[in-house]
């Protein structure tokens, strides 16, 4: 039986992706582990009961080599879900640029996207 599933974001900075998803979404860093060189190679993000796991590029490489890769290549996306959309997007887009405007969907939901630091797609859609 799963319990919860949480994205574990490759990043090329932990510390820069932490600072991007507390001050334009509001998370708190819940932990974080530091590197041999006093960066941090992982952390934990929450907010509002949801978390999302950060981890350094050439770090999470070294765990799975599969991952291997030159840069950070983003190849998913988060899909946000929230009650208070147009305040929401209001907060949003005075922190940072709209990658989507915000429109309605085939299937009548209203949605706008950003990108994060690293070029991850962070769609965000009101909660019917």
């Amino acid at each position: 039986m799963l319990n919860s599933i949480t994205a574990n974001l490759m990043v090329e900075s932990v510390e820069d992706s932490l600072n991007f998803y507390k001050t334009v979404l509001g998370f708190t860093e819940v932990a974080s582990v530091p590197n041999d060189k006093g960066k941090l190679q992982f952390a934990i993000a929450a907010k509002d009961n949801q978390q999302l796991m950060f981890q350094e590029r050439e770090n999470l490489c070294e765990e799975y080599p599969i991952l291997t890769t030159e840069k950070v290549k983003p190849s998913i996306s988060l899909f946000i879900m929230v009650d208070d959309f147009a305040d929401f997007q209001k907060e949003i887009q005075s922190k940072t640029k709209l990658l989507v405007e915000e429109h309605t969907t085939f299937y009548g939901t209203k949605e706008f996207a950003i990108a994060d630091n690293n070029g991850y797609v962070i769609t965000v859609a009101e909660k019917s």
